[in-house]
């Protein structure tokens, strides 16, 4: 796995795209009480948030999943409008940036290097949880799970979200905690960086990703771009 000083410098970037659920935002508190709220609905015990972590970056299908292990995918299927609906009522009752997360944005706005955000998480949910938390006007571009015909793991919405900020993928980056993230990023032609805060449903395998660098917290990716960021007053690449 590289590092800030085997990849070389200077490395600014041209743009960051950035994964939400599980990178910037910890959804988790919200996400899992939707699950006990379906849960309820139907007579069932709820379930606690700290082992139900590692499913969030796979979606709400996942959680009933694991919240309904008896279920069939029809039977995932037929639950997943109520999670969705108590979800929505509740989207932004506990969750928060992670520490250090508002840090790196406001040093890549402040050295003028373009952001956006790409989700597998549906564009109206998104819109309205950026809403509640006040970020609605913090970046450019946010990409849907449903805003184009492929979600990630497909580069389609990566390329789609580069050329809305006018970036080259050879000079940008995707972060993100879930093989989704990577895999599309490095085939749109990304650098790529796992981030290890997140939502890992298996830490082991990592090395596996082929990704370029592992951050452990969201400062430390201010090791990978600050330096560069500082001293190179080039306007980013287009």
């Amino acid at each position: 796995m590289s590092s800030p000083q085997s990849l070389g410098s200077p490395m600014r970037p041209s743009a960051v795209l950035f994964d939400l659920d599980g990178t910037l935002l910890d959804t988790a508190p919200d996400l899992i009480a939707a699950l006990n709220a379906v849960l309820g609905d139907q007579g069932c015990e709820p379930v606690p948030v700290e082992p139900f972590r590692r499913w969030v970056s796979q979606g709400g299908r996942r959680l009933l999943k694991e919240g309904f292990p008896e279920l069939d995918g029809e039977g995932i299927e037929a639950l997943l409008p109520s999670f969705l609906s108590h979800y929505d009522q509740a989207i932004a009752t506990y969750t928060r940036p992670y520490n250090g997360v508002l840090e790196v944005l406001a040093e890549l706005d402040r050295a003028s290097i373009p952001w956006g955000i790409v989700t597998n998480k549906p564009l109206g949910l998104t819109r309205r949880l950026l809403s509640e938390i006040d970020w609605s006007m913090r970046t450019e571009v946010v990409v849907g799970g449903d805003s184009l015909a492929q979600r990630k793991p497909h580069p389609e919405p990566v390329r789609f979200a580069l050329k809305a900020l006018g970036a080259n993928s050879a000079g940008a980056w995707m972060v993100g905690d879930d093989l989704r993230d990577i895999t599309a990023g490095r085939d749109a032609g990304c650098r790529t960086l796992i981030a290890r805060w997140g939502y890992l449903d298996d830490p082991a395998s990592l090395d596996s990703w082929q990704a370029d660098g592992i951050v452990e917290q969201p400062r430390g990716l201010l090791d990978w771009w600050r330096t560069a960021s500082s001293t190179d007053s080039e306007p980013c690449s287009t």
